[in-house]
């Protein structure tokens, strides 16, 4: 399709550069000469001082041109059909003999585009006939590698398996694929017997051929192969590509360190200088999961210079509990830089350290004061509906995690505080529906805190107390 665009541009290009530079021969040199050829004097003597432009003259030399050979090829025609052919050809060859050179051009560039459109079409037609071809011949490997793996792996009669075409580069990639897809699936003995054969047809070869080879897209296949696989004889070459440009090629390396990396897995974290993704974080952490890669401590990056860093070292620490880190994680509550102040938080609330209550406490106050000058801000243009809508502000966000942080720790000594969010009319809706399901949480003072709120004057207060009952009951 591409090709056939390329072309007809081209065409199209060539023909209006040919009829301007008519247009502008006729208006300066009027109609002083005739070239002979397919434009008969006739067909120029009705320009008038060159006025009219070339174009015309153009369709009526075609149109007289045409009707000449169609009139020659009815009178031979009479005579004889091959002999009216031949004759045919003949006057257009010497048409096109005596053409102006522009005319020829043009001529061969039409010829040129419909040979062009007609190899496209045969191309196509012959490219999906191999195409098919292909995806037949690739399926019918796949079944029989499947059959074969499953009787290499499950068949104990079967001593030796002959492999059909596996010396064979596009068979052999085939083959990987399904023992990989496999292993990948399979555990025990069963594995590690498939990881012999892999190293037995030796594909680890083809595996690190794949590291080294320019395309990014097989780098990153041969990286996925060789942490599937255990092979660390690239671990020197994978780590340089966790610093890369390219994110898809960056994300597979780092995640092929975290498997290969036999004493720091979270070691490229030292140096580096990309933010880390969340979906790479996510990668990262399902990796160390799927591969029970036991992490000590993450405090070790919790200073990185990468913002990015720091609250993946968080995230980690809450998932997986590192209650010794509590300390660490308190000073980063009250960092300049909100995501980190907010992964703080989020960590604190899975640490559930009731010791730093009041810490919390204090950065909810600093948060509403960061907060009430961001709505000054806001209220030049915006209504206060519009304003408690506004979730997506770091302050408020940091603000209902604190709360949620709070809701299993919480005992009669946070209901005032609780009470103030319920009644501060700043809120959003959303923090202050969180506030009145935990104080529902600690009876009786804080059902007792209810209970006052709904005797008050605030309707909304109200509902919104109900409509916390109501959700509890159902």
């Amino acid at each position: 399709m591409i090709y056939f665009r390329r072309h007809l541009l081209l065409t199209v290009t060539v023909v209006c550069l040919l009829m301007v530079a008519g247009i502008n021969e006729v208006k300066g040199n009027g109609i002083s000469s005739v070239s002979p050829g397919l434009f008969s004097v006739k067909e120029w003597a009705g320009l008038e001082n060159g006025k009219i432009t070339r174009i015309f003259s153009v369709v009526q030399s075609l149109e007289g041109t045409f009707s000449s050979v169609e009139a020659q090829m009815y009178e031979e025609s009479a005579n004889s059909s091959v002999q009216s052919s031949q004759s045919t050809l003949e006057n257009l060859r010497l048409r096109f003999l005596q053409a102006s050179l522009k005319v020829k051009i043009l001529v061969v560039i039409l010829i040129y585009m419909v040979v062009s459109i007609l190899v496209l079409f045969i191309s196509i037609l012959i490219n999906r006939q191999i195409k098919t071809r292909q995806r037949k011949k690739t399926k019918e490997l796949k079944d029989e590698y499947q059959e074969q793996l499953a009787s290499f792996l499950f068949d104990d009669e079967v001593e030796k398996i002959e492999f059909r075409g596996i010396n064979k580069k596009s068979n052999r990639q085939i083959f990987m694929d399904e023992l990989m897809e496999l292993h990948n699936n399979l555990h025990g003995e069963v594995s590690d017997k498939l990881k012999d054969l892999y190293f037995n047809l030796e594909l680890h070869k083809d595996s690190l051929k794949k590291v080294y080879n320019r395309r990014w897209y097989l780098k990153t296949k041969g990286f996925g192969e060789l942490a599937q696989m255990d092979v660390k004889d690239a671990n020197d070459k994978i780590i340089s590509y966790t610093n890369s440009d390219n994110p898809v090629l960056r994300m597979e390396a780092q995640v092929a360190m975290v498997k290969l990396a036999e004493e720091r897995p979270l070691s490229f974290l030292d140096n580096l200088e990309h933010e880390l993704s969340y979906w790479e974080q996510i990668n990262i952490y399902d990796t160390l999961v799927f591969h029970q890669i036991s992490i000590d401590s993450f405090e070790e990056w919790m200073d990185s210079k990468n913002p990015s860093v720091v609250v993946f070292c968080l995230r980690m620490i809450g998932l997986f509990k590192h209650v010794h880190s509590g300390p660490k994680v308190r000073e980063l509550l009250f960092s300049d830089n909100p995501e980190i102040a907010l992964a703080a938080v989020q960590s604190m609330k899975s640490l559930e350290i009731a010791e730093y209550i009041d810490d919390l406490k204090v950065l909810y106050r600093s948060e509403t004061l960061k907060l009430i000058n961001i709505l000054k801000n806001q209220r030049k243009d915006e209504s206060d509906k519009e304003i408690r809508s506004l979730d997506d502000l770091l302050p408020r966000k940091i603000r209902y995690e604190i709360v949620k942080a709070l809701a299993p720790l919480a005992s009669a000594d946070e209901v005032p505080f609780l009470q103030q969010v319920v009644l501060e009319p700043e809120n959003s809706y959303k923090i202050r529906l969180l506030a009145i399901s935990v104080l529902y949480s600690i009876p009786p003072e804080g059902e007792k805190s209810i209970e006052e709120m709904i005797n008050g004057d605030d309707e909304l207060v109200k509902k919104m107390i109900n409509n916390v009952k109501q959700n509890q009951e159902s």
